[in-house]
């Protein structure tokens, strides 16, 4: 599940921190402050725009999606947290979906408009994956578990490359693997030839698996269990198309026997029973969490990436047991590992490790590519963000001042990277030799709160056309940590760090900041950080909920405006580069730019329908963005960008 450990092992440490201090000091006691939230108008265009040629691959789209909405759990294969399209510059809280469920990854869009997402816990209904309309949060259809398939990792979407224009969901389970069409409908589904072992609630590592992704050279599905095993199934059938294969590292080292006190548990504990149920081994989910993140023993704790141009494959995990020094079994130090499927000399296929990285403290974050596989990005536990080659030689590294919480952001655009640690979000610049800090992130969100002493960041950041979409949290200061009490969504300007907007919202999420290809932000509800708080601080914030929460967007005018002026800046910077030595980041910019102008032809309608621009506007509009996608194309890209130039102004 991505790198959903690894976060919650940050989360649950600082909650033991913060723990710890509550028990020595007395902190129930508000000061009464007057509560006075900040107001948040309408932001103004950001000054934002792309310099010289993108980071590009050149593979084609036909199975992989575009990256204008999250089609895997870190958008792409690549694992970039990025997007191609604008999110809303203003928006407020809709709806909360399945509240029953505690969601650790997700959701996830396939292009009709369809949200997707698999729970992890639940109270009552046992489902395998649950779809829902995007916009209303009504229930499409649900998988329920069964002797098939109990539980499975967050899906996982692509095209469907016999049927132009469909996609297709696919889920592994420890031992299931099926496809699905968007109707819910059964495409293949296959055994993974494992055999679900006795219920061991101390080592849960072993029947957990990773969510797919795509290996194109071979067009197959590959994932990885938390164990380490290896497997690659074919795209169209669902069999195995080689041996199952094993990541050489030992077992983590378990926590230390680090514990929370027994008081908290037993405050913490029957919020989470009564929001989700216990855990099948019969644990709180609060316990079972602990259980598992201090009890050591895992070998993969976060997601994976492949590379779709070079099909190579990146991991993080442990490092084999003598690298420490110690042959006893398990290990003290992680490792990036470069893999690939390669002929078995046989006809066959096998997993070969091409290559490795070791790290002292472990790596900890998912590894995220360059849009062109020329960089691979991780952290290690020191707080280092370390930039890789393809063949996992450091290049550079930049010490950010404390350990990430998530993986690390990768923008297509200006070299730019987007590091998440517990208190801030930091953007990066990869300057080929070296990196560099440039700004520390705005977070004011909850300016004026009666009961929040401190702000900081809350999730993984996802970039987009017109800024950086974050999570805030904000609540009690104590030993330098934050008990959250509050959450909220924001907007940053990719230039300046700047919050260009923010919402409260309803839940805490150990997941992504997702943003959907309308502009909406969607949060998976997995409360663990507000649980601690709600257990403390039981009047000062609402009960705690699982399920999805959508941020609409609201000022769809504005909306428009973002998308047509990234549009804008992006030909404009397209137009000036050399069509023979930048024909990739030409031909890729093209192709933002048509998702760019859907996206505001949208959010045009719909805010002549809100009231906020004029029939006269919108025909205007209209007619300027028709002329120029005519001209999208490389020769013709000059007199487009001018076309949007025009449109871009009419907003001034």
């Amino acid at each position: 599940m991505s790198a959903l450990k690894m976060k919650t092992r940050k989360v649950v440490t600082l909650l033991l921190i913060t723990i710890v201090g509550f028990a020595v000091f007395k902190i129930f006691f508000d000061e009464g402050r007057p509560h006075n939230p900040k107001v948040f108008g309408p932001p103004e265009k950001t000054q934002w725009k792309p310099v010289g040629a993108r980071a590009a691959g050149q593979h084609n789209y036909d199975i992989i999606p575009e990256p204008d909405k999250f089609n895997a759990i870190h958008v792409g294969v690549a694992n970039s947290d990025s997007v191609w399209g604008v999110a809303a510059p203003m928006f407020e809280l809709d709806w909360v979906a399945e509240p029953a469920y505690f969601i650790g990854n997700g959701p996830l869009f396939d292009n009709q408009g369809n949200l997707y997402f698999s729970p992890q816990f639940y109270h009552g209904e046992r489902v395998v994956l649950v779809s829902l309309d995007a916009k209303s949060g009504e229930r499409r259809w649900a998988l329920p578990a069964d002797n098939d398939i109990q539980a499975s990792s967050p899906a996982f979407i692509l095209n469907d490359p016999d049927n132009p224009g469909s996609q297709i969901i696919y889920i592994v389970g420890y031992n299931r693997v099926m496809a699905l069409r968007p109707d819910g409908s059964v495409i293949w589904s296959k055994a993974t030839g494992l055999s679900l072992p006795p219920s061991d609630p101390g080592n849960t590592a072993n029947t957990k698996f990773h969510s797919l992704n795509y290996h194109p050279a071979t067009d197959s599905l590959v994932s990885i269990t938390k164990a380490g095993a290896l497997f690659a199934f074919s795209r169209k059938t669902g069999e195995l198309i080689a041996p199952i294969g094993q990541i050489p590292g030992a077992p983590a080292i378990s926590g230390n026997g680090t514990n929370i006190p027994k008081f908290v548990l037993n405050k913490v504990d029957p919020l989470m029973d009564e929001a989700f149920g216990k855990t099948d081994e019969g644990l709180s989910l609060f316990s079972s969490a602990v259980n598992y993140i201090y009890g050591g023993g895992g070998i993969v704790t976060n997601f994976f990436s492949i590379d779709p141009d070079s099909s190579r494959i990146y991991m993080a995990a442990t490092a084999e047991d003598a690298a420490d020094g110690t042959e006893d079994g398990r290990s003290e130090l992680g490792a990036i590992y470069a893999l690939d499927l390669i002929d078995d000399g046989n006809s066959g296929l096998q997993f070969q490790v091409l290559n490795r990285k070791t790290f002292k403290g472990g790596t900890g974050s998912t590894p995220a590519l360059s849009a062109d596989g020329h960089r691979l990005y991780v952290s290690d536990n020191a707080g280092n963000v370390i930039a890789l080659d393809s063949a996992l030689n450091e290049v550079w590294r930049v010490d950010v001042g404390e350990p990430l919480v998530g993986s690390i952001t990768v923008s297509p655009d200006n070299n730019e990277l987007y590091a998440v640690t517990a208190s801030d979000v930091i953007q990066l610049i990869d300057h080929g030799d070296h990196g560099s800090r440039t700004w520390t992130a705005e977070l004011t969100g909850f300016d004026g709160y009666a009961n929040v002493d401190v702000q900081s960041n809350a999730l993984t950041a996802t970039v987009t056309a017109n800024g950086v979409v974050i999570m805030i949290g904000g609540g009690k200061k104590l030993l330098g940590r934050t008990l959250m009490l509050h959450m909220g969504m924001g907007l940053l300007d990719r230039q300046t760090g700047k919050l260009r907007y923010f919402a409260e919202g309803r839940e805490d999420s150990l997941a992504m900041s997702v943003v959907a290809p309308d502009g909406s932000l969607y949060v998976a509800h997995s409360p663990l950080r507000r649980a601690v708080g709600k257990a403390m601080y039981p009047d000062l914030t609402a009960d705690i909920t699982g399920g999805i929460a959508r941020f609409k967007p609201i000022r769809l005018d504005l909306l428009a405006r973002d998308a047509i002026c990234a549009a804008e800046a992006r030909g404009g910077n397209a137009s000036s580069l050399n069509q023979t030595t930048e024909s990739a980041a030409i031909n890729t910019d093209i192709r933002q730019i048509q998702v760019l102008l859907k996206q505001a032809g949208v959010a045009i309608t719909q805010a002549v329908s809100d009231g906020d621009m004029t029939s006269k506007d919108a025909d205007t509009l209209g007619n300027i963005l028709e002329q120029s996608v005519v001209n999208l194309t490389p020769t013709n890209l000059q007199h487009a960008a001018q076309d949007l130039t025009r449109a871009c102004a009419m907003f001034d």
